[in-house]
């Protein structure tokens, strides 16, 4: 009897004292990313995110930010995860992706794959073939800002001109100020079944530039210091990317494509 008070006397101590935890900050793009994030605390991912905060019985505080500053929010440890983040070894050393047991990255723990695609004039020669920008000259490239395939680019010497959203990139091709932009291929379609004009100007290249894991990636520190938390909430993502349930619901947001 008196062990069982005493444990039972534990749990309520452990209980209350994780019930006054505060809620794990996540951030997340400040604009749209069809059907993955739409507006505020919606989309695809952000309901999968909800559903994790059911399973594990935890609070997770959602704060829409511009791309850039959400990393650098996380990079300084002022929020602990970064929702939809692409692999990037400048981000691998402040940040931390899930791994296998051989210190692989673990693309099985991802929260979707994003395709990302060159966007240009019908009748363009310029085209994306064996990782490499053909008949491109030095025309700019328009990517937005903060996005990973951008740093790829420049790494093969392009001209990237950044802009902060997809609308904008799109508004800067209609403008004429751009005759080539890199979209994400979903966010793409959402954009252009929106303006039916684009229909007759702009295409597709053949190839994606890019086909991205994004993951949920936390601030080094605090994984170190919450291993076993940080492992079970990027498997319970995992499991519910999984499920029936979310890949219907994952099957009826992406049925225009």
């Amino acid at each position: 009897m008196v062990r069982l008070c005493i444990f039972l006397l534990f749990s309520l101590v452990s209980f209350l004292a994780h019930a006054e935890d505060p809620p794990l900050k996540f951030c997340y793009v400040d604009h749209s990313m069809s059907p993955w994030v739409i507006g505020t605390n919606q989309g695809l991912v952000i309901s999968a995110i909800r559903k994790a905060e059911k399973e594990l019985h935890q609070t997770f505080e959602l704060v829409r930010l511009p791309w850039k500053r959400c990393l650098n929010e996380v990079k300084e440890g002022r929020i602990q995860a970064a929702i939809g983040a692409s692999y990037l070894k400048e981000r691998a050393s402040w940040g931390s992706y899930p791994t296998t047991a051989q210190g692989r990255l673990n693309k099985d723990l991802r929260l979707f794959n994003a395709s990302f695609y060159l966007y240009k004039r019908v009748g363009s020669e310029v085209r994306w073939h064996d990782q490499q920008l053909m008949n491109l000259e030095q025309q700019h490239i328009g990517i937005q800002l903060g996005y990973s395939v951008g740093r790829e680019l420049e790494k093969h010497g392009y001209p990237i001109t950044y802009l902060p959203a997809s609308d904008d990139l799109v508004n800067a091709f209609r403008s004429g100020e751009l005759d080539f932009i890199v979209l994400e291929s979903s966010e793409a379609k959402r954009i252009i079944s929106t303006a039916p004009s684009l229909k007759n100007t702009i295409i597709r290249d053949d190839e994606p530039i890019m086909v991205a894991e994004q993951f949920l990636l936390f601030n080094t520190n605090y994984y170190l210091a919450h291993q076993a938390q940080v492992n079970t909430i990027w498997e319970t993502l995992a499991h519910i990317r999984k499920s029936r349930a979310y890949q219907m619901e994952a099957a009826n947001a992406l049925k225009f494509e």
